[in-house]
């Protein structure tokens, strides 16, 4: 074949639009990648090519187009000399090299975002300089000055890859698997539970960007493999979009059903394994195979990732699926639809699958084992991967000291956090979206700040009133004091033993004992909610409207509901509630009448019996018209009755358990002998130990009262 001068214009164009790829290539890994590495990415595809340029150019190209040693590497053109005069061997030099730099930058992506920069370009060295040019040769190893002539020993064989389905994208596939299963995955990929956390890329439009852009550059990938500008053409190209198309649609749908949505990266994925998975067989299928050749490499290509995922291994960009998986795809298909007079192999169907198998096998022999042994060895002596600090704070930085403004945002904000100084804004770049958050930041600053000196004034105005509260916490115990007298007495033949345990210095528990005439003894007892100063205010309100109306020709229950009236009527705006129980104790009759809102079941024990007086009513101050429901019970002589507050029972231990009514209804059916004035002291001692160092959580108010016999 030689090459003429519409030719070298067709080969320079498709050289221009393969480099282009690199351009596809940076978008894609960089936008696929988070931030904080994102610069990281997009130096090595520029790097890479460099890197490749010179030892493709001194090395590569003499092992891939050199004169042949028995079909495996060839022997001279090291540091080729290109006449200006005769441009057919630098224009196959500069077409060569673009698909040595593609082969390079496919294993960008795989190990982005914990590869040290420097084990990076010794890995694109490796590509560029012997692992591409060994396999290149394999396959398209020529006589440079007559290439009709075959001299590889793949291609003597009869294995066809016209664009490298292998030779350039399986190559760069097993290179990037063999480096990702040594270094490992990145920090947070996996859980310890096997969960994979998906880590999104920074910025998925410019990913997609590069997937059209790779697309576009394809037209020069596969359209340039002619080598000629033939009537080939336009069906070459017609087969690699379609493929494309296929590849993405395929990814997109298979996708969307087995996860329910249409998730983002499947189409620039699958349309990316389409077009590798045409390239080595464009030439030579019919549209509608190459179309099918395409829906199959995106499907393959959702299950390979899935595959990666089953084994842990963290592919950053999606490589492996596509590159790796849509080469081995794309080389099986030549064999399973090339048409065979086209491709001129002299090959049965059968024997070019087998030829195409020993293929795929070949480049995964040379490409990963040479490539892991390698890199493994390297690995011992200079450490591939970036330590635990790096990947955290991002490669950007670590590896090259390129800062980002949401870099320099977060490194104020560390500082802020780390110092606890708050005084200054942090810096506003201007008409960025970094900016605005920054701006928005900083009024989440202004706010604090102002919210700390309102903290302060509040303190300094606290510590001004601290002697006002403490007067009124003294005033509030002697009035508490004044109206609850807590000595035990005899009325009549009752005994009442008597029991206030305030939480604080005072409490929000009230009761009275009021006779009010001979054999009639009135028992009110009442909890308000809280404790403390707050709660003894509102039982000195309670006291107020109870002495109004306790000696009024009222019912217990009756009582009730005009406590509850007064109160919300007096009280409304205080937003508080209490229960209370009323005990009209009527000795002439041997009766008690009770009405109860909302406090817990006292106690009436008659004979080692115990009777519940269960609720009447709802709570005090919560509804005006609240309507009430008394009781009436006999009290012989020799009966007792047991009233208390929750306080009591509600009290939890350590273990969140309460010690509840159950307790202390049993601890009373126990007694054969019941005396109050032993048996409180005893209850609450269990109570005491129930609790096992753990404080009390609310007021405790205990009436025994004993009829005699």
């Amino acid at each position: 074949m030689l090459i003429k001068d519409f030719d070298i214009l067709w080969i320079i164009i498709c050289s221009g639009l393969v480099f282009f790829m690199q351009a596809g290539f940076l978008c894609l890994e960089s936008g696929l990648t988070r931030t904080k590495n994102s610069i990281n990415v997009a130096i090595k595809n520029i790097t890479d090519f460099g890197i490749a340029t010179i030892l493709y150019f001194t090395v590569g190209f003499g092992i891939m187009y050199g004169n042949s040693y028995n079909g495996f590497f060839g022997t001279d053109h090291f540091l080729p000399v290109f006449e200006i005069n005769d441009p057919k061997v630098p224009v196959f030099f500069l077409f060569q090299l673009m698909f040595c730099g593609t082969a390079a930058t496919i294993v960008s992506g795989a190990v982005a975002e914990r590869m040290k920069f420097g084990a990076y370009i010794l890995i694109t060295a490796l590509i560029s300089s012997l692992i591409y040019p060994l396999f290149g040769h394999w396959v398209w190893g020529r006589t440079l000055f007559d290439l009709n002539v075959k001299t590889g020993w793949l291609a003597s064989l009869g294995f066809i890859d016209f664009a490298g389905s292998t030779a350039v994208h399986s190559v760069g596939g097993w290179v990037g698997l063999a480096a990702m299963m040594i270094i490992g995955n990145r920090m947070g990929k996996f859980g310890a539970d096997g969960k994979v956390n998906h880590i999104t890329g920074n910025n998925l439009p410019i990913a997609m960007l590069g997937t059209l852009i790779l697309w576009f550059g394809w037209i020069g990938f596969n359209g340039g493999s002619t080598l000629s500008f033939s009537k080939n053409i336009p069906g070459i190209l017609a087969n690699t979009m379609l493929s494309a198309s296929g590849g993405m649609a395929a990814a997109l749908i298979y996708g969307w059903i087995r996860l329910g949505y249409a998730e983002a990266t499947l189409p620039l994925n699958g349309a990316l394994a389409g077009l590798v998975a045409i390239t080595a067989s464009c030439h030579a299928v019919s549209s509608g195979e190459a179309l099918f050749i395409g829906f199959v490499s995106g499907i393959l290509m959702f299950e390979t990732r899935n595959l990666l995922e089953r084994f842990r291994l963290d592919d950053a960009v999606g490589a492996i699926p596509v590159h790796l998986t849509g080469g081995i795809w794309g080389t099986l298909a030549v064999g399973i639809f090339a048409n065979l007079e086209t491709i001129k192999t002299d090959l049965s169907r059968f024997e070019q699958i087998q030829v195409q198998c020993l293929g795929i096998l070949s480049c995964g022999l040379l490409s990963f084992v040479l490539s892991y042994l390698l890199l493994s060895i390297i690995n011992k002596f200079y450490k591939l991967r970036v330590s635990v600090s790096a990947e955290k704070q991002g490669l950007n930085f670590t590896e090259h000291r390129a800062t980002t403004e949401l870099h320099d945002l977060f490194t104020e904000m560390e500082y802020q956090k780390a110092t606890g100084d708050l005084s200054k804004n942090v810096s506003i770049e201007p008409f960025t979206e970094v900016g605005q958050i920054a701006e928005r930041y900083n009024l989440v600053l202004e706010k604090i700040r102002t919210n700390i000196k309102e903290k302060e004034n509040l303190t300094n105005q606290l510590e001004l009133n601290l002697g006002v509260i403490q007067s009124d916490l003294s005033t509030a115990r002697k009035i508490q004091s004044s109206i609850l007298s807590k000595e035990d007495r005899i009325i009549g033949d009752l005994e009442f033993t008597i029991k206030y345990l305030p939480l604080t210095e005072v409490g929000g528990d009230f009761f009275d004992i009021t006779e009010l005439k001979p054999g009639l003894v009135r028992v009110f007892i009442a909890d308000a909610t809280g404790h403390g100063v707050q709660a003894a205010l509102i039982t000195m309100a309670i006291k107020t409207i109870y002495e109004t109306l306790k000696r009024g020709n009222y019912s217990v229950h009756e009582l009730l509901e005009y406590i509850n009236s007064e109160y919300i009527h007096s009280f409304e705006n205080l937003n508080q509630f209490f229960t209370c129980t009323i005990i009209d104790i009527d000795s002439n009759r041997n009766k008690i009448r009770y009405a109860s809102a909302g406090h817990p079941p006292q106690f009436l024990i008659k004979e080692s019996e115990i009777q519940k007086l269960e609720k009447t009513g709802r709570i005090i101050g919560v509804k005006t018209t609240s309507i009430y429901d008394s009781r009436e019970i006999d009290f012989p002589k020799g009966s007792s009755l047991f009233m208390f507050t929750d306080g009591l029972t509600e009290q939890w231990n350590v273990d969140q358990v309460e010690f509840g009514e159950t307790t202390v209804e049993s601890f009373f059916t126990k007694k054969t002998n019941l005396s109050f004035r032993r048996d409180i002291d005893a209850l609450l001692e269990l109570q005491s130990h129930f609790l096992a160092g753990m404080p009390l959580q609310d007021d405790i108010t205990i009436i025994g009262i004993h009829r005699k016999i």
